[in-house]
């Protein structure tokens, strides 16, 4: 059995179903990340139509993301779980930082990948609301995915000034 054949990614419930699967890696969690929300409008990459001198239109930030994903080994023995989870914790670390490109859309962007911990009462929550019993696992957060904003700003550029300045008020001295 491949590598690509033994990490599944559906939740540990449906993972267990099948004696065949070994790794469930589960998307349990999409959450905001609030450290890069107020970032500055970026210069867009092309130039905006409405304009006549054909500047750029500038855009608002993409939307960052912390995925939170469940990682369970189901292998035949507790020995074998250990031995998995193990071998699986080391390749996330050796590749923590992993650049992930797209050549069609010309982006790349690198995704952090730490071990999220929590608490054993967290985690049992977590099989709680799966209705399952609780298993080996551990929790893993990528960072940074962006979704591009498809908000437009609704400010206009000033294009024109006017000269109607008249003179300024004399005020007393204080």
């Amino acid at each position: 059995m491949g590598a690509e054949q033994a990490i599944v990614f559906s939740n540990p419930t449906q993972t267990a179903l099948d004696s065949a699967n070994r790794l469930s890696l589960w998307l349990y969690q999409v959450v905001e990340d609030e450290f890069v929300k107020n970032q500055p409008m970026i210069r867009g990459s092309n130039p905006d139509p409405a304009d006549a001198r054909g500047r750029y239109r500038d855009d608002f930030p993409p939307m960052a993301l912390n995925l939170m994903y469940l990682l369970t080994p189901f292998a035949q023995s507790g020995e074998s779980d250990h031995l998995l989870l193990g071998k699986s914790m080391l390749a996330l670390y050796d590749n923590a930082s992993t650049l992930m490109v797209d050549q069609a859309a010309s982006v790349a962007e690198e995704l952090r990948i730490t071990l999220h911990r929590h608490t054993l009462e967290e985690l049992t929550r977590i099989w709680d609301a799966l209705k399952e019993p609780y298993r080996l696992s551990v929790c893993y957060q990528v960072k940074v995915t962006r979704l591009d904003s498809s908000r437009q700003p609704a400010n206009a550029r000033v294009v024109e000034l006017s000269g109607d300045y008249g003179p300024v008020p004399e005020s007393e001295p204080v």
